[in-house]
Order: C-alpha cells, then sequence, then structure tokens
C-alpha cells in the first residue's frame, strides 16, 4: 500500500494529465489484481479443504454405498473354533461347528509366538500391547489398562498330591495364563451378496477373544472378553498360497441367518433367491452333497436339485463313534419347502495376511441342510441336501 501511495503521489516537472489519468489506471490494476490474488488464495485453500473432507467422508463409506452389484448386506456374530479345534470326524462337535482343519501354517513365520495357537497368541499379544483399537461388548473404547484389566493376570495355584508308592506328599505349583484360555473367538462379519457374480461373501469386521476354563466341580465357564477392531479389505482377492498369508484354516459350521442384522437389500428375499428358487430354476451351479467336502462333488441339474427337495424314505447306514458298529437307519425325509432351512452348512476358508496384520474370511461353498427322521418321526441327524459354490 506504501508503494502504491508513492506512485500516485510522485510528480515530475512534465507531467501532464495524460500521465496522471494513466496513474490511476495503474494503481487501480494493481490493486484490482490484488485482490483477485487474495480471493484466488481463499478459493484455493477452500477448494482444497472442500477435496479433503469429501475423500474422508467417502473413504469412511462402507464398500457396499453406491455398490450396485452389491445387492444385500447383514451382519451376524457367530462363534468359530479357529485353532483349538482340529478333529476326527468322528468326535463330537462343539455348538454348531463341525470342523476345523488347516490348511497352511508357516513354520519360520509363525514360530515367534509358536505354531500351535499362533493367531491367537499374535492377537492377543497386540491387544495387551496397545498396537489394537479394542472396544468393550458394549462399542466404548477400552484403554490399554482397562484390556489388562479385562483380561486378567496369571494365577498361581498350588495342589498337593499323593505318591501311591511312596505314601509321600508333595506340592505341585501351576500357573494359568489367561491368554492360553482363549479357545474361541466371536467374529463379527459382513455377509454380502454380489448379484453379478450370484455369488455369496463375507467380511470380517472385528473379533472378540473367549476365555473357556473348567470350574473344580466340572461345570464350564465361557467369558467374552472385548471386541478387537480387524477390518478386512474388500477388494483384495485372499488366498493361501499368497505368501504373505502365513496362516489359514478351513471350518465347516452349521449357521442361521434368521436373526441376521440387516445393512442392505432384503434378507429373507436374498437368501430364498440363493439357496432354494435359483437352483431350482438352473440358473446357478448346484453342487451334489454325497462328500463331505464339496471340493469332489459333482455338479447336478435343476431336475436332480427338484428330487432332493421332494419327500422320501431311505436307509441309511450310520456309525457308532462308541460301539465301532455299523447301523441300519429307516428314515424319512419330508418335502422340503425354503421355510424349512434354519440352518446352512457353510464352508470358510480363514487367512491372517502379515502384511496388514488382518483377518480375512471367505465362503467358499454354502448349502441349505435338511431334517432327517426316524420311522418315529423323531429327529435323527442333519444334511445338507446340496452346495452352492461361492465366486468370493
Amino acid at each position: 500500500m506504501k508503494l502504491l501511495y508513492l506512485i500516485f503521489n510522485f510528480k515530475t516537472t512534465k507531467e501532464t494529465k495524460e500521465t496522471q489519468k494513466n496513474k490511476k489506471t495503474f494503481v487501480f490494476l494493481l490493486c484490482l489484481c490484488g485482490s483477485i490474488q487474495r480471493d484466488m488464495k481463499k478459493f484455493l485453500l477452500t477448494a482444497s479443504l472442500f477435496c479433503f473432507l469429501f475423500t474422508t467422508i467417502h473413504s469412511q463409506k462402507p464398500f457396499y454405498h453406491k455398490n450396485k452389484t452389491i445387492s444385500w448386506v447383514g451382519e451376524t456374530e457367530f462363534t468359530y473354533y479357529l485353532e483349538n479345534y482340529d478333529r476326527l470326524n468322528f468326535s463330537p462337535p462343539r455348538s454348531e461347528q463341525e470342523e476345523t482343519r488347516t490348511i497352511k501354517l508357516d513354520p519360520y513365520a509363525t514360530c515367534e509366538f509358536g505354531n500351535e495357537k499362533y493367531f491367537t497368541n499374535f492377537i492377543i499379544n497386540e491387544a495387551l500391547e496397545g498396537r489394537r483399537k479394542v472396544f468393550s461388548l458394549d462399542g466404548d473404547f477400552m484403554t490399554q489398562q482397562e484390556v489388562e484389566l479385562e483380561f486378567g493376570t496369571v494365577s498361581i495355584d498350588t495342589t498337593t498330591i499323593l505318591d501311591p508308592v511312596t505314601k509321600e506328599e508333595s506340592l505341585i505349583i501351576t500357573q494359568t495364563d489367561p491368554k492360553y484360555q482363549v479357545q474361541a473367538f466371536k467374529v463379527r462379519q459382513w455377509w454380502f451378496y454380489d448379484k453379478e457374480k450370484e455369488s455369496l461373501g463375507s467380511l470380517v469386521r472385528a473379533i472378540a477373544p473367549i476365555i473357556e476354563t473348567e470350574k473344580s466341580d466340572g461345570t464350564q465357564i465361557r467369558k467374552t472378553l472385548f471386541w478387537i477392531e480387524m477390518e478386512q479389505d474388500y477388494n483384495k482377492d485372499y488366498d493361501f498360497n499368497d505368501p504373505f498369508v502365513i496362516w489359514a484354516k478351513e471350518t465347516v459350521t452349521s449357521l442361521s441367518f434368521k436373526d441376521i442384522k440387516k445393512k442392505k437389500g432384503r434378507t429373507k428375499k436374498t437368501l430364498k433367491n440363493l439357496t432354494y428358487k435359483n437352483p431350482k430354476k438352473g440358473k446357478i451351479k448346484v453342487l451334489e452333497n454325497d462328500s463331505w467336502y464339496p471340493y469332489c462333488a459333482d455338479p447336478i441339474n435343476k431336475e436332480e436339485v427338484s428330487e432332493r427337495l421332494e419327500g422320501s424314505v431311505d436307509t441309511v447306514i450310520t456309525f457308532d463313534p462308541v460301539t465301532y458298529k455299523e447301523e441300519i437307519l429307516v428314515a424319512k425325509k419330508k418335502k422340503v419347502d425354503y421355510k424349512d432351512f434354519d440352518l446352512h452348512r457353510v464352508l470358510q476358508h480363514w487367512y491372517f495376511d502379515k502384511s496388514t496384520n488382518t483377518l480375512a474370511s471367505k465362503v467358499i461353498t454354502i448349502g441349505p441342510m435338511e431334517n432327517v427322521y426316524d420311522d418315529k418321526g423323531e429327529l435323527k441327524f442333519r444334511r445338507a441336501l446340496y452346495y452352492i459354490p461361492s465366486a468370493q
């Protein structure tokens, strides 16, 4: 401004009226340029702020927001035994989970926390050391001190035993670390239907460690601790051949989607089309149920699907896991409608990605389950009618 004042008031001896007019015009243009420059800075600053806010808000939107290929999304919280439940087929199942198998376990990458329960030990240590976002079961953020308090400390017990030969008593000191009492995880997942692929998928959102222990009287105690944030990337295709996937499991679980929390679309219509209508019409690929695992199952056509939905009387050979004897059972199968699908047998793969320290799930197949009754009308067992492969 001082420079403009000097320019305007500076006069020469030969200055004319035209010169004075040109000076005024020049000063006016300088002021105008300065004003435009200030307005441009404000505009650029405002535009940058707007772009930042738009990017931030858009990045916080869920993957299905304005995604027309995803017609349905639902949220569940099912319990899975991801590490403490490798078993033979004849062992009795826990709850609705039928089996867990190890697909991949890198002995070199998992040796830090032990191979047997690598994932459990790693995640628990991450939470206890404050490297994970942890929330209470009510959804409140928990500090590291609150996590440690909720998790508990190592307990020391003393037990006196009597030697049957020498008749001498000895004192045994045992330490119980809560870390090793984590037997299962409650997993919050988003299930979604891709209408272009005509396929069901799943995404991990959070996990909650579950402590299971036994009292001296034999009663079981189960406690769900807290939620650990674990958001799976929808755009990443996980596979056990990925070098960053150092731990992979497979679970076979009977799940009920009746109490699912809807996020988008219509739950009943989506599941009915996927597991009942589309197989009957031959719109999607369907596999037979004669194999325990669907990898070796042959495809079946819509006529064969309709036959499986009809009522029949079958002779089934069962195996008694106690007496090891075969039993012939006359089983009656009622005509099946969609409303009879209380449970679905879901085969899933689970991956731990070391590059992002993230647990990911993938649906391999889903099969609606039918109830099989004996000649007295009592429920004998359940089995999958057929399997529908996923393209996730």
